[in-house]
Order: C-alpha cells, then sequence, then structure tokens
C-alpha cells in the first residue's frame, strides 16, 4: 500500500495500517509543549489510516522507558513524547542519556519501534520550533511498524 503526505512519501508500507494499535507515551513536564506534540501526533496518525491509538501520561521523560516497557505487548509501535529544556545544572543531561538510552532499551528488547520524540533543547523557544516535528514522528511510527 502507498500512502502519499503533505510532505515527502511514507514510502510502501507491507502492513494495512488502519491494523495497527499505537501507543503515545507523554511526559506530563513541560506540558504545553508535549500536549500540542500528542495533538499533533494524533492527528497526523488518524490522517494515515491509525484507528487505534491509546495515550498514557508519565510525570516527565525519565518515565517514559518504564511505561514503555510495561505497555510494549500490546502495541505495534511507542510514541515517546518528551520535553527537556536545559537549565543551570547538570540535570538536563542525566535526564537526556537516561531517557533516551532507556527508550532505545525498552525498544530493542521488546523488539517494537519505539519512536524517539523527546525534545532536547537549549530553550522554550527551540522547543515551540519543533513542535510540528510530530507529524513526522507519527510517520515514522507507521512506517516502523508496518516494514518490521
Amino acid at each position: 500500500m502507498k500512502l502519499s503526505k503533505t510532505f515527502p512519501e511514507i514510502g510502501i508500507l507491507e502492513k494495512d495500517p488502519s491494523k495497527l494499535k499505537i501507543a503515545i507515551v507523554k511526559a506530563k513536564f513541560n506540558y504545553d509543549i508535549t500536549e500540542e506534540m500528542e495533538t499533533i501526533a494524533i492527528i497526523r496518525l488518524k490522517e494515515l489510516g491509525i484507528k487505534n491509538i491509546s495515550s498514557y501520561e508519565v510525570p516527565g521523560s525519565y518515565e517514559i522507558p518504564y511505561a514503555c516497557k510495561k505497555i510494549s505487548k500490546k502495541y505495534d509501535a511507542i510514541i515517546a513524547i518528551g520535553c527537556i529544556i536545559q537549565g543551570e545544572t547538570d540535570h538536563y543531561k542525566f535526564i537526556s542519556e537516561n531517557a533516551s538510552i532507556g527508550i532505545q532499551k525498552v525498544s530493542i528488547e521488546e523488539e517494537i519501534p519505539i519512536i524517539f520524540a523527546v525534545l532536547t533543547v537549549n530553550n522554550h523557544k527551540q522547543a515551540t520550533d519543533r513542535i510540528q516535528n510530530a507529524v513526522t514522528y507519527a510517520e515514522n511510527a507507521v512506517e516502523m511498524a508496518c516494514n518490521f
């Protein structure tokens, strides 16, 4: 099945996207960013024919890998949405690294595509400038779930 989109083509899909079950795990920290990213991702998933979408909230990006692990057997793909903005301490570095490594570990161990939609930015403006990337994260989830 070939899907087209407003941007470049998503490509040939080996499975019917309407049969997929996709989850979103969203950090509540920096909620103004993550909430909008979730909304955009859901809209795009629906445009791509996804009918079964579930959303989960966790306190922050550090908790995303645990939630992904707990739900991984129920879904064909997961989109992990978070926003980590650098502050004055090293906290940003530890949260960013552990969220990234944790998400990758769960994805490989559970053999499920988990799309890394955790923004790691220097300031709020950089985060708001990247909210629309949620369109691509949704497309990546569909492509990975259909083809792998």
